[in-house]
Protein backbone atom coordinates (compact mmCIF):
# COMPACT_ATOMS: atom_id res chain seq x y z
CA UNK A 1 0.00 0.00 0.00
CA UNK A 2 1.26 3.35 -0.93
CA UNK A 3 0.80 6.28 0.71
CA UNK A 4 -0.17 9.54 -1.36
CA UNK A 5 0.59 13.03 -1.13
CA UNK A 6 0.47 16.65 -1.58
CA UNK A 7 0.58 19.82 -1.06
CA UNK A 8 -0.31 23.87 -2.86
CA UNK A 9 0.10 26.96 -0.91
CA UNK A 10 1.35 30.40 -0.84
CA UNK A 11 4.37 30.30 1.04
CA UNK A 12 5.25 34.57 0.51
CA UNK A 13 3.15 36.98 -0.11
CA UNK A 14 5.03 40.50 0.43
CA UNK A 15 5.47 44.11 -0.76
CA UNK A 16 8.18 46.31 0.29
CA UNK A 17 10.97 43.98 1.23
CA UNK A 18 14.27 45.62 2.49
CA UNK A 19 15.66 43.24 4.11
CA UNK A 20 16.01 39.14 4.10
CA UNK A 21 12.79 36.99 3.97
CA UNK A 22 12.22 33.56 4.37
CA UNK A 23 8.88 31.25 4.01
CA UNK A 24 8.05 29.16 6.88
CA UNK A 25 9.76 25.56 6.69
CA UNK A 26 7.85 23.35 3.94
CA UNK A 27 7.67 19.98 6.08
CA UNK A 28 8.90 17.38 2.76
CA UNK A 29 8.03 14.20 4.82
CA UNK A 30 6.51 11.70 1.72
CA UNK A 31 7.31 14.40 -0.96
CA UNK A 32 10.31 13.88 -3.70
CA UNK A 33 8.79 16.42 -6.17
CA UNK A 34 8.34 20.00 -6.11
CA UNK A 35 7.98 23.49 -7.90
CA UNK A 36 7.97 26.93 -6.29
CA UNK A 37 6.41 29.83 -9.00
CA UNK A 38 8.54 33.47 -8.15
CA UNK A 39 6.78 36.11 -9.30
CA UNK A 40 8.31 39.74 -8.54
CA UNK A 41 7.72 43.83 -9.75
CA UNK A 42 10.34 45.79 -8.66
CA UNK A 43 12.78 48.71 -9.82
CA UNK A 44 15.16 49.57 -7.39
CA UNK A 45 16.52 46.26 -6.57
CA UNK A 46 19.32 44.02 -6.08
CA UNK A 47 18.60 40.26 -4.32
CA UNK A 48 18.72 36.37 -5.19
CA UNK A 49 15.54 33.94 -4.47
CA UNK A 50 17.09 30.60 -3.50
CA UNK A 51 15.74 27.50 -2.36
CA UNK A 52 16.91 25.97 0.57
CA UNK A 53 16.98 22.59 2.17
CA UNK A 54 17.50 21.32 5.93
CA UNK A 55 17.61 17.76 7.70
CA UNK A 56 17.12 19.88 10.92
CA UNK A 57 14.72 22.74 10.54
CA UNK A 58 17.72 24.96 11.99
CA UNK A 59 20.65 24.62 9.26
CA UNK A 60 20.22 25.69 5.91
CA UNK A 61 21.54 25.01 2.90
CA UNK A 62 20.86 26.40 -0.75
CA UNK A 63 20.02 23.91 -3.22
CA UNK A 64 23.12 23.90 -6.51
CA UNK A 65 21.32 25.16 -9.43
CA UNK A 66 17.98 26.71 -7.57
CA UNK A 67 18.43 30.17 -7.70
CA UNK A 68 17.34 33.55 -9.46
CA UNK A 69 18.89 36.91 -9.76
CA UNK A 70 16.49 39.79 -9.38
CA UNK A 71 17.93 43.67 -10.25
CA UNK A 72 16.00 46.62 -10.80
CA UNK A 73 13.06 44.61 -13.15
CA UNK A 74 9.80 42.36 -12.60
CA UNK A 75 9.37 38.80 -14.10
CA UNK A 76 8.85 35.41 -12.97
CA UNK A 77 10.83 31.92 -12.71
CA UNK A 78 9.67 28.52 -11.89
CA UNK A 79 12.06 26.56 -9.67
CA UNK A 80 11.63 22.98 -9.60
CA UNK A 81 13.26 19.67 -8.22
CA UNK A 82 12.76 15.75 -8.59
CA UNK A 83 14.20 12.99 -5.57
CA UNK A 84 14.15 15.33 -2.80
CA UNK A 85 15.97 13.17 0.26
CA UNK A 86 15.73 16.31 2.58
CA UNK A 87 13.11 16.84 5.57
CA UNK A 88 12.40 20.27 5.11
CA UNK A 89 12.36 23.14 2.12
CA UNK A 90 12.36 26.71 2.21
CA UNK A 91 12.58 29.80 -0.12
CA UNK A 92 14.89 33.23 0.63
CA UNK A 93 14.92 36.35 -1.01
CA UNK A 94 18.61 37.26 0.32
CA UNK A 95 18.61 40.71 -0.08
CA UNK A 96 21.48 43.17 -1.46
CA UNK A 97 19.98 46.76 -2.15
CA UNK A 98 16.50 48.89 -3.12
CA UNK A 99 13.75 47.14 -2.61
CA UNK A 100 11.37 44.39 -4.27
CA UNK A 101 7.88 45.81 -4.52
CA UNK A 102 6.25 42.72 -4.67
CA UNK A 103 7.28 39.00 -4.05
CA UNK A 104 4.95 36.09 -4.65
CA UNK A 105 6.38 32.31 -4.34
CA UNK A 106 3.54 29.09 -5.09
CA UNK A 107 4.65 25.90 -3.91
CA UNK A 108 3.46 22.72 -5.18
CA UNK A 109 4.73 19.34 -3.30
CA UNK A 110 3.96 16.00 -4.19
CA UNK A 111 4.81 12.29 -3.42
CA UNK A 112 5.58 9.98 -6.22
Amino acid sequence: MSFKRAITSKIIDSTSIVADESSSAIDMELLSNWSAQIVWTSTTCSATIQVEESNDGETWSVISGKTQAISNDSGNVMLSGTDFAGKWLRVVADHSSGSVTSLVVHFVGKSK
